[in-house]
C-alpha cells in the first residue's frame, strides 16, 4: 500500500468516526466491489456473496465510533467479510463430509484459442475453482486465497483437520483434470501457485 493510499484511508477513518456520511461512501466505493469477490470466492453465490459485503459496511457504519484498525482499512475489511462468509457457511450447516455430491470430473468448455493465451490462463483456472463442488471450493479457497491452516479452516468450519485434507485433495484432483487440457503436465502446482 502506498504512503497515499495510508494517508487517504486515515482520513477517511477519523471522519467516519465522525459521522461523515462521504467518507463512508468513499470506503464503501473503494471497497464494495472487491469484497463482493472475496465473497464470492469462497461461496460461488452471487447475491450472498454481495448481502455479505454489504452487511461488513453495515457494521462498519454502525460501530464507526469505535472500530480500531492497525492495519490498513483493505485487510481489515477482507478478513471482515471472510469471517462474515465461514458465519454464513456455518448457519448452513455443509456436510463436509458427504461425498455424495462431489463429481469424478468438472467440465469445461474453453475455446481452443484461449489454450494459446496466457492472459486467459488465470480466468479459465478461476473459472474450474467456481466449478468446484461447494465444499471443495470453501475448503480449496479458504487454504489458497485466504492463506488459513488446515487447523484454522477445521476450527473455523467445525470439521476435523482430516476432511480439510481430503477436501483439499479432492479440489486438487478435480483441477488438475479440468485444467488439464490447457496445460502441460508438470505446471499445474506452479500455475494454482502463480495465479492464486
Amino acid at each position: 500500500m502506498t504512503t497515499d493510499t495510508a494517508q487517504i484511508e486515515k482520513e477517511w477513518m477519523l471522519a467516519l468516526r465522525n459521522g461523515d456520511k462521504r467518507a463512508f461512501r468513499s470506503i464503501y466505493d473503494q471497497y464494495y466491489k472487491y469484497l463482493v469477490v472475496t465473497a464470492f470466492n469462497i461461496l460461488g453465490d452471487r447475491d450472498a456473496a454481495r448481502d455479505l459485503a454489504q452487511e461488513v459496511f453495515l457494521v462498519l457504519w454502525k460501530k464507526r465510533e469505535v472500530i480500531l484498525i492497525s492495519s490498513s482499512l483493505k485487510p481489515y475489511l477482507r478478513r471482515a467479510v471472510v469471517n462474515k462468509t465461514l458465519n454464513y457457511i456455518k448457519a448452513r450447516r455443509i456436510d463436509f463430509d458427504d461425498p455424495a455430491s462431489l463429481p469424478e470430473t468438472i467440465s469445461t468448455s474453453q475455446g481452443a484459442d484461449e489454450k494459446l493465451q496466457a492472459a486467459d490462463l488465470e480466468k479459465i483456472i478461476h473459472k474450474a475453482i467456481a466449478a468446484l463442488p461447494e465444499r471443495c471450493r470453501i475448503v480449496f479457497t479458504l487454504c489458497r486465497l485466504e492463506k488459513l491452516s488446515h487447523k484454522e479452516i477445521a476450527e473455523q468450519l467445525g470439521i476435523s483437520t482430516k476432511t480439510v485434507e481430503n477436501q483439499m485433495t479432492r479440489a486438487l484432483s478435480m483441477l488438475r483434470k479440468s485444467l488439464a487440457p490447457f496445460v502441460a503436465d508438470g505446471t499445474f502446482i506452479w500455475l494454482l501457485a502463480y495465479f492464486l
